[in-house]
């Protein structure tokens, strides 16, 4: 898959960690997003000299503090707006070796602005908080009930700034109970930050837009080329494929003021978001940005199960890589947690992942955070003849769609995923996603868990059922959804996840699958009620389409095509005739298991054609 490994782990910055930095090198970069407590961290060493570089007086006050005759570090914080950079001249122009350690304090790294990429600074960046640290401060400001901490720590995700504002509002009357209202005051105390590196009236309006669209390119934000470029100017705002985007968690926080304050501007512009995007992904050549693009519709679901798991407030993000043996003690230990916090059964699934490792072993990939450590892991297995036995055991009856697909039709197995951190599991499961969409694949999961069974149906993934066997013996049947991601295919998922109208995706026509779901619960009226083909005029009762398709196998075995009639052969004794295997049915025929699984979706998807042209 190409990736690479990181070279090695950067270290958390504590006062500990700063302060080596400082006297190990001349100049030290301490950087990270607004508000994530760089100067708290600064104000906890000793015997250094503070300079605030937003006061007017820094122009003058930078050079004189450097001529000083000491050792002692000189911090020069608030090292944002224009201004302050123009009082770092004075740094910039002295030789390293003179004088006395700098440490500037900035909200993005020096090394971003031209005169400094060159600069040899060593730059460190603070890292967000654990959300238990943030609820310690939700505590220490006398918020007591689990409501108003949960809320600040959501909203924080790891941001001491947000987390302080989030009590401010609720100690001034802000309900828990309307978050909205919690994050209008947090987004006020932001933009008031903000103004000190670009004036708020060249961008304000201009900022909650693109926090409610996801990303936006200059069109989409219908903005001009200098309100354009003032907001990527702002330390909250980065470049994305699609344009500019806020940050997380500034982006969650001022897309819900937004929509607290002006709903009918934010339905707006999430409506034209969509359409835009639709237009976009309907006509563009790459694979790769087409998966982007599908993504930034996705961002815009309305579903809380989508928006809470796949976007939650948290720019976490680390490494995926395909596993190698070196690192079965990991995949070992994150998948005895995963068992762990599914209430699977240890032993069983312990034994599944041997199969799976020995089916395919390059199926497993690793997630690792900023500090090296294995974070997550998903489990995938790339349906082939060799995964036949993993396959199985995860889908059941399920699986024999999977088999004897096109040749080039890539199809990937979903077995586990797992990492405890939110915003590194939904950076995982992001990753999963453009994996399968830009590589055009058919995801099928098998999960026995209600999060995620939620999200799938969510996502808007085809529901099969569950299969017959509780297989991890945690008192829960597995259920298998499926997505076709093919270029064909992607326009209709994207139009049934998010409807640009009126929320009510088109119908689809009877497919091959929907066939083969039918037939296997042809003898069950009770199943046969939940199936789409119920749509179609032709079948519109359960005894009508178990009429249909029994006469419609059967003329399919007796047409003059040596294909169809052993298509039709194969449908008859596998759906219609006593129980029997796929590899018992192949062996009878004396052919192999691949071109037996070819012939039965070749039934299958004629019989889809065929109800579609007589129901038309």
């Amino acid at each position: 898959m190409g990736e690479t490994r990181a070279a090695g782990p950067a270290p958390r910055v504590s006062p500990d960690v700063l302060r080596e930095a400082l006297d190990r090198h001349p100049l030290v970069n301490l950087t990270g997003p607004l508000g994530i407590g760089k100067s708290r961290l600064v104000s906890s060493l000793a015997s250094v000299s503070v300079l605030d570089l937003s006061q007017p007086d820094a122009l003058e006050a930078v050079p004189a503090a450097l001529a000083e005759d000491t050792r002692a570090p000189l911090a020069l914080d608030s090292a944002d707006s224009p201004d302050a950079l123009s009082a770092l001249e004075a740094v910039r122009a002295r030789r390293q070796q003179d004088g006395r350690p700098v440490l500037v304090v900035s909200r993005r790294s020096l090394l971003a602005h031209p005169k400094w990429t060159l600069s040899g600074a060593t730059v460190l960046r603070v890292s967000a908080w654990e959300d238990e640290r943030i609820r310690k401060l939700a505590a220490d400001a006398q918020l007591h009930a689990p409501q108003s901490q949960d809320l600040v720590v959501r909203l924080a995700a790891g941001n001491p700034l947000i987390a302080g504002a989030a009590c401010r509002a609720l100690h001034a009357g802000a309900s828990p109970h309307v978050p909205g209202t919690v994050a209008d005051q947090i987004t006020q105390e932001i933009i008031e930050r903000l103004s000190r590196e670009l004036p708020a009236q060249r961008w304000r309006g201009t900022l909650d837009r693109l926090a409610t669209m996801w990303s936006g390119d200059e069109a989409l934000l219908q903005a001009d080329p200098e309100v354009f470029d003032a907001l990527r100017g702002l330390s909250v705002v980065a470049r994305s494929e699609l344009g500019l985007a806020v940050v997380e968690p500034f982006r969650s926080v001022i897309e819900l003021a937004h929509r607290w304050r002006q709903p009918t501007a934010h339905r707006g512009t999430r409506t034209r978001a969509l359409a835009y995007r639709k237009r976009l992904l309907a006509t563009e050549p790459s694979a790769e940005h087409r998966s982007r693009l599908a993504e930034s519709v996705m961002a815009l679901s309305d579903d809380d199960a989508v928006r809470e798991t796949l976007f939650p407030a948290s720019s976490s993000t680390g490494l995926v890589h395909t596993a190698d043996p070196g690192d079965a003690d990991d995949i070992g230990e994150l998948m005895h947690w995963w068992a762990r916090s599914g209430g699977l059964d240890t032993r069983r699934t312990d034994r599944m992942v041997e199969q799976w490792l020995r089916d395919d072993p390059s199926g497993f990939q690793l997630l690792r955070d900023g500090d090296g450590r294995a974070a997550g892991l998903i489990g995938l297995l790339h349906v082939a003849e060799r995964t036949v036995p993993s396959v199985e055991s995860l889908l059941q009856e399920h699986a024999d769609g999977l088999f004897g697909r096109p040749r080039g039709a890539g199809s990937l197995v979903l077995g586990a995923a797992y990492c405890p951190d939110r915003g590194l599991h939904a950076f995982l499961l992001r990753h999963l996603l453009h994996q399968v969409r830009s590589r055009g694949l058919l995801l099928t999961v098998s999960t026995p868990n209600p999060d995620y069974q939620r999200l799938l149906r969510g996502l808007r993934f085809r529901r099969h059922g569950t299969t017959t066997d509780d297989i991890y013996r945690c008192g829960r049947r597995p259920e298998i959804y499926s997505q076709d991601f093919g270029r064909d295919a992607l326009p209709d998922w994207v139009e049934r996840l998010v409807p640009v109208s009126d929320g009510v995706a088109a119908p689809q026509g009877p497919t091959g699958r929907d066939v083969g779901w039918a037939l296997a619960r042809i003898r069950d009226e009770a199943g046969l009620a939940d199936s789409p083909l119920l749509a179609c005029a032709r079948t519109a009762t359960v005894m009508d389409l178990q009429e249909w398709l029994r006469d419609a196998v059967r003329a399919l075995e007796d047409g003059d095509s040596p294909e169809d009639a052993e298509a039709g052969w194969i449908l008859r004794h596998y759906y219609l005739g006593r129980p029997r295997t796929h590899q018992q049915l192949a062996l009878q025929l004396h052919i192999s298991r691949a071109t037996y699984f070819r012939r039965l979706h070749h039934g299958l998807d004629t019989l889809g054609r065929l109800l579609s042209t007589e129901d038309s």
